[in-house]
């Protein structure tokens, strides 16, 4: 529906303006990206609530999973980032020495 009314509006734009065609495209792009942030915004509710219901396979609740902790992640302060760092190192200083032995 918004796609046709854009069309029409776009059309006579084009006719009356000089610069009715980029005005044309920055109007379609506009929707085409608003349609994309919904859709992706309804697929992450979607995935959640699968995975309250307990409905996702086994891969797809690791991934989900893992995609959980990245957003998570990206949402932390600088200092849970640096405790979170150190644990890392340890760790891998903990498997380096045991690779050694």
């Amino acid at each position: 529906m918004y796609l046709i009314l854009a069309l029409i509006v776009g059309f006579v734009l084009c006719l009356l303006f000089p610069y009715g065609t980029i005005l044309v495209g920055a109007i379609i792009f506009a929707l085409v990206a608003d349609n994309y942030r919904q859709t992706m915004s309804m697929r992450e509710d979607i995935r959640s609530i699968k995975h309250h219901l307990g409905l996702m396979h086994k891969g797809e609740a690791e991934e989900y999973q893992i995609d959980k902790q990245l957003t998570d992640i990206e949402h932390l302060n600088s200092d849970q980032l640096k405790i979170i760092n150190r644990r890392i190192e340890a760790e891998l200083e903990k498997e380096s020495k045991k690779n050694k032995s």
